[in-house]
C-alpha cells in the first residue's frame, strides 16, 4: 500500500511545482506538447491495457459509465475548461466562479486522479496508470494557478488544497474499492480515460495545431512499448 500513497504524494508535489511556476509567472513553454503526449498516453492506457484487461460479459456498461462521468463533470462541473486557452483568459467567467466554483471543480478532477491511482494498485496495473496521472500534473498545476492568482492575493493555499485531492482520492479509493471486482474497476477506469481523451484532447489542436497529432501518437507509442516489453 506504500506505493500508491507514494505516487499520490509525488503527484501532489509535481502539481504544486506547476502552481509555483504559474504564481511567479514562469512560462511553462511546452505545456501544450506535454499535454498532447499525456493525452496520447491516456488513450493508449485505455485501449491497450485497461479495456482489454477488463473484458468480461457486460464490461462495456462500466466503460460507458466511466465516459459518462467525465462528460458530466466537463459539462456541468467545470467552470474553466481547457478550451478557454488554458484558463489564461477567464475574464468572461466571473470572479465568483473563478474564486470558488473553479477550485471545487478542479478538486473533483484531482480526487478522481487519486481514485485511479488506487485502482491501479488494486488491479495490479501499476506503472502505466501511475505515469498517466503523473505526466499531466505539472501543466495541471500551471492551469489551476493561472486564473486563481487574478482573484486571490495569495492563491497558493487554495492550490495546495486542490492538489491534495489526489492524495485524498487515493486513500478513499484504497479503503472503499478494495472489495469491488478488479475487472469492473478496470472497465470503469478505461471509460474515464477514454472519456477524458475524447472530451479534452481536441482542445490541444486549437492551441497547438503544429504536430499535435504526432505528440499524441508519441504518447500512444510509449504505452505500446510498455505493453509489448512489459517495462
Amino acid at each position: 500500500m506504500e506505493i500508491p500513497i507514494f505516487v499520490a504524494v509525488l503527484s501532489f508535489i509535481i502539481m504544486c511545482l506547476g502552481e509555483i511556476l504559474a504564481y511567479y509567472s514562469v512560462s511553462l513553454k511546452y505545456k501544450y506538447e506535454i499535454e498532447a503526449i499525456s493525452f496520447g498516453f491516456i488513450l493508449g492506457v485505455a485501449t491497450l491495457i485497461l479495456i482489454p484487461k477488463a473484458f468480461f460479459k457486460g464490461f462495456e456498461i462500466y466503460v460507458v459509465l466511466g465516459m459518462s462521468l467525465v462528460y458530466i463533470i466537463e459539462k456541468y462541473l467545470s467552470y474553466c475548461p481547457l478550451s478557454k486557452k488554458y484558463c489564461l483568459e477567464c475574464s468572461d467567467i466571473g470572479e465568483f466562479k473563478i474564486k470558488f466554483l473553479y477550485p471545487i471543480s478542479f478538486f473533483i478532477h484531482t480526487f478522481i486522479d487519486g481514485v485511479i491511482i488506487s485502482i491501479s494498485y488494486i488491479s495490479n496495473i501499476g506503472l502505466p496508470l501511475y505515469l498517466a496521472i503523473l505526466m499531466h500534473k505539472l501543466p495541471a498545476g500551471f492551469v489551476l494557478m493561472s486564473p486563481l492568482k487574478t482573484v486571490y492575493k495569495n492563491p497558493l493555499p487554495t492550490g495546495v488544497i486542490v492538489s491534495l485531492g489526489t492524495v485524498i482520492g487515493t486513500i478513499v479509493g484504497l479503503i472503499v474499492l478494495n472489495n469491488i471486482s478488479p475487472k469492473i474497476l478496470l472497465a470503469f477506469s478505461g471509460g474515464i480515460f477514454l472519456g477524458t481523451f475524447l472530451t479534452i484532447s481536441p482542445h490541444i489542436y486549437k492551441h497547438k495545431k503544429e504536430k499535435s497529432f504526432l505528440y499524441i501518437l508519441l504518447g500512444y507509442i510509449f504505452v505500446a512499448f510498455i505493453t509489448l516489453f512489459k517495462v
